[in-house]
């Protein structure tokens, strides 16, 4: 089994919806492979998105391995919600020990990202710089399985977590191919961004497997 902490804050105004939406497609990826990861999910949803949530929900999963996926705003220092900075450099990462941190929030790679792993955390993917998502039926729908890419190849597959982030930045590439190719270049610069902004840290060897806990 593994446990999967999955944060949406789908009370935010602007992109409460497309936040919501990734969440779905992981929770959609989660039940169509039960069989083979009998996941354990906490859904966090937008009126807990906040540190006294965080800080209180997930030291219940220590010592265990345990996959923490977020989709919320963010900067270079936390992942932020309307009211509250939920993960803080400094103030809440030691939470995240022997964790994998998946999150598409913006620039949290560049200060963030680091200081997880220094504090134990056992991964993290993320992008370091600002990046665009968007509302409109076929570029949210782009924007989404861009920004899942990583997760998904890496539940999906027995594949290490820098060959799913290897994964993530082909799929951006595959799609910023094609639409230069029908001449929407705005949005694939806005891709390309987004796929340089790409990193992952830590220990970059690690499978799910290494996320089963009895």
């Amino acid at each position: 089994m593994i446990n999967f902490i999955i944060v949406s804050d789908d009370r935010d105004d602007n992109l409460g919806v497309y936040f919501n939406d990734c969440k779905n497609q992981i929770l959609g990826l989660l039940e169509e492979l039960k069989e083979s990861l009998e996941g354990s999910i906490n859904e966090i949803s937008g009126n807990q998105c906040n540190s006294a949530y965080i800080d209180l929900k997930v030291p219940t999963y220590h010592p265990n391995p345990f996959i923490f996926i977020a989709y919320s705003h963010g900067n270079e220092y936390a992942l932020c919600s309307q009211e509250d900075n939920y993960v803080e450099k400094g103030a809440n990462t030691q939470h995240f020990t022997n964790s994998l941190f998946y999150t598409t929030a913006c620039s949290a790679g560049k200060e963030l990202g680091p200081h997880l792993v220094e504090q134990g955390c056992l991964a993290f993917v993320g992008y370091e710089n600002e990046i665009n998502a968007y509302k409109k039926d076929e570029q949210k729908e782009i924007s989404k399985n861009c920004d899942n890419a990583g997760i998904v190849s890496f539940l999906s597959e027995d594949i290490t977590i820098y060959e799913s982030y290897k994964r993530m930045k082909n799929y951006y590439t595959q799609q910023i191919d094609r639409l230069e190719d029908v001449k929407d270049m705005m949005f694939a610069m806005n891709l390309i961004q987004a796929r340089e902004s790409l990193v992952c840290l830590g220990d970059k060897n690690l499978k799910k497997e290494d996320f089963f806990v009895a």
